[in-house]
């Protein structure tokens, strides 16, 4: 026996799942970043504390958005008297330009210059040192406690975000039905100033990086 009313509604179906996708994968849509929750900022506070720092919070830039890039107002965390920390969520259009290059591309005052060292290994981020102060940077993508989930380049932050998709339930189905967008490429951009000596910042860097996949490991929000 035939249903060819469901046969017309499985058709329409897989109609509608394809649309769905191919809408995701040829127009991307406009990035809009998350915004650092009040309840993640204070638990990252109580987490820097616990290791023994003073750390007191502002915003010193309000938040930027337009066809490409996104980014959520920059958090500064006073950390003693020596160093200061800013974090931001950014999210990108197009996956060719998520990287921390692009990203302060809008932020300015946490762009550094192309002498800037990479680290060789992970976690990945970016060190220079001027006679004032030493500056460490990267970004974060949340959901893994992978060292790997710390990137600078296109390739390594949408190999973190691949990674965490892929551990989604259900992310297979998701994506054919168009219910996962595959093209969601957020992390969180951070950012080290200290005026301590070398070896005694890099410890510091490694300390926070480390509180900060306490905090935000499971959403960046």
């Amino acid at each position: 026996m035939r249903y060819p009313n469901l046969t017309k509604f499985y058709c329409f179906l897989a109609l509608v799942s394809t649309l769905a996708v191919t809408h995701s994968m040829v127009f991307p849509r406009q990035p809009h970043a998350s915004r650092i929750s009040s309840e993640k900022i204070n638990l990252f506070i109580s987490n820097v504390s616990a290791i023994g720092n003073s750390i007191k919070t502002s915003y010193v830039k309000p938040d930027h958005t337009d066809y490409n890039i996104s980014h959520s107002p920059i958090v500064s965390f006073k950390i003693n008297s020596n160093s200061i920390l800013f974090l931001a969520n950014a999210q990108v259009r197009d996956p060719i330009d998520f990287s921390v290059s692009f990203i302060t591309d809008t932020v300015k005052s946490l762009k550094l210059d192309p002498s800037a060292i990479e680290s060789k290994q992970p976690p990945f981020f970016l060190s220079k040192q001027t006679k004032a102060e030493r500056t460490f940077q990267t970004c974060f993508v949340s959901g893994s406690s992978s060292t790997s989930s710390f990137g600078l380049n296109h390739t390594q932050l949408t190999s973190a975000v691949d990674q965490v998709k892929s551990i989604e339930d259900n992310f297979g189905l998701k994506r054919f039905l168009g219910l996962s967008s595959s093209r969601r490429y957020q992390c969180m951009l951070v950012t080290l100033k200290s005026t301590l000596p070398r070896d005694e910042s890099y410890q510091l860097w490694v300390d926070l990086l480390k509180k900060l996949q306490i905090t935000f490991g499971i959403d960046n929000t």
